[in-house]
């Protein structure tokens, strides 16, 4: 187990990479980002089936929890590359491959058929991959804000014609809010992947009181305020200062959220 561990870590981190273009290509139909979340999916599939072989050599029959959950995570990704091949169902092929990346993710950092010392291990290395992902969404976030406040200053300063030097360093209007939009796409996957495996963690180590934390409900109203940025440009065809006003406004759920890790009701103390 513990000469496979870099090979779990390295299987989270390309299937989290393969959901965020498959939800960017959702989002925004895009054929690069629908190539790029196959090729990942195709890595997933080859790692899957090298941890599968060398856990039969190990123990067979594979008879385990960890092994036919971790077959059941195998088949569903197994399926959704054919179907994705033959038939082209976005929608479907993302709803499976979020399934199977948490009940992947439970049977890595969850698994009942370990020792204690490797179970630790385990659930230390969900912390570490937890805390990334939402470290890496909120940098997103934060770029995306910027982004926005930028637009708003761009177009300021284009409707007020002041042709000056900083103007024409800025990008286009259409760039900012490209670029905007398609970061708020990456954040809220990333969070949305970061508060699975923290739920993962916290029913382990502290049970379900682990909702009393003000920090969870910090979160989803972070997932919330942008998921609505994204609702407004993605559902809605808001363009222009109306989206940006949004996505600015939207980084005071950020902030606010940051703050609660100071307080003594959270045992959030690293974001």
């Amino acid at each position: 187990m513990f000469a496979e561990r870099w090979i779990y870590d390295f299987l989270i981190y390309m299937y989290a990479l393969s959901l965020v273009f498959a939800f960017a290509d959702l989002v925004h139909p895009n054929k690069r980002s629908e190539r790029i979340s196959y090729i990942f999916l195709i890595l997933v599939w080859i790692l899957q089936t090298t941890v599968f072989v060398l856990r039969s050599f190990e123990f067979f029959p594979v008879v385990t929890r960890f092994d036919s959950l971790f077959l059941y995570s195998w088949v569903l990704v197994s399926f959704t590359l054919i179907m994705n091949r033959l038939y082209r169902m976005a929608i479907f092929v993302f709803i499976a491959n979020m399934i199977s990346f948490t009940v992947l993710a439970i049977n890595l950092f969850f698994a009942l058929d370990v020792p204690p010392v490797v179970e630790k291990l385990l659930l230390s290395e969900l912390v570490f991959v937890h805390v990334t992902m939402a470290i890496m969404s909120y940098a997103a976030f934060s770029l995306s804000s910027i982004c926005a406040v930028l637009y708003l200053f761009n177009n300021y300063l284009l409707k007020r014609k002041k042709w000056n030097r900083f103007l024409r360093r800025l990008p286009s209007l259409d760039r900012l809010q490209a670029f905007s939009n398609w970061l708020v796409t990456v954040g809220i996957l990333l969070l949305l992947i970061a508060m699975i495996l923290g739920v993962i963690y916290a029913y382990q180590t502290i049970g379900p009181s682990f909702w009393t934390d003000p920090k969870i409900w910090g979160s989803l109203w972070v997932l919330i305020a942008y998921g609505l940025v994204l609702y407004q440009w993605a559902v809605r065809s808001w363009h222009g200062r109306r989206l940006a006003w949004w996505n600015a406004l939207s980084v005071f759920a950020l902030v606010l959220n940051s703050f609660i890790s100071d307080w003594r009701l959270s045992f959030h103390h690293w974001i």
